[in-house]
């Protein structure tokens, strides 16, 4: 017995839901993505530029990431948490630095680490790629990125349909520091040069004369 399958056709759509030849039943899930992609790259970033910060950086401020590490983020940056340095301290607290300015986020996660900076950076690949996001890839080659005293870390880029980011990884005196850096691709080409005085601001304490 010989089965006969009728022809496969394409189905058209029915006169009543057509608008200048597109199905206007697909139109509301079409202006959603259009309204997310609106807000996650102009309002959101208007409006961050809009408020005032209630933390800000002040020129000059320093932040202890480990005992005898430090960075020096941007001015002007809003602080969402972070340890500034007191030399008049002796019991200075240390941990993770987070700082957000036009748009962009900044977090660095300090921990006990005696590998490389490259098989660091391998552990913070798999949660980047593990985000909610689905569409985050790693999108580039991995660079070394050198800090303005000398020390060597490895960096490497993300994209998705949300948001473009990259991570970094340093080693330095048994401390590993995870750098994530996230943003709306516009945000994040703008903010480029902000973004690498601030990873090439990481140092060691006894280097600050260097």
């Amino acid at each position: 017995m010989t089965l006969t399958h009728p022809a496969r056709h394409r189905e058209r759509v029915p006169a009543e839901h057509r608008v200048l030849g597109l199905d206007r039943r697909t139109i509301p899930a079409a202006l959603i993505v259009v309204v997310v992609f609106v807000i996650l790259t102009v309002v959101l970033p208007r409006v961050d530029t809009a408020i005032d910060w209630d933390d800000p950086v002040r020129p000059g401020d320093r932040f202890a990431l480990a005992d005898t590490i430090e960075i020096t983020p941007t001015a002007g940056w809003n602080v969402e948490s972070g340890y500034r340095v007191d030399d008049r301290d002796p019991n200075q607290k240390v941990g993770e630095v987070t700082v957000v300015g036009d748009g962009v986020t900044v977090d660095i996660s300090p921990g006990p680490f005696d590998g490389t900076p490259a098989e660091l950076l391998d552990q913070t690949d798999k949660v980047t790629t593990l985000a909610n996001d689905p569409t985050f890839r790693v999108d580039g080659d991995r660079t070394t990125i050198t800090t303005a005293t000398g020390q060597t870390g490895i960096l490497q880029p993300y994209a998705s349909v949300l948001s473009d980011g990259l991570a970094a990884a340093f080693v330095i005196d048994g401390t590993g520091l995870k750098v994530r850096v996230y943003g709306p691709p516009a945000q994040m080409t703008a903010s480029a040069d902000t973004i690498d005085d601030m990873l090439t601001s990481i140092r060691r304490i006894d280097e600050d004369n260097a």
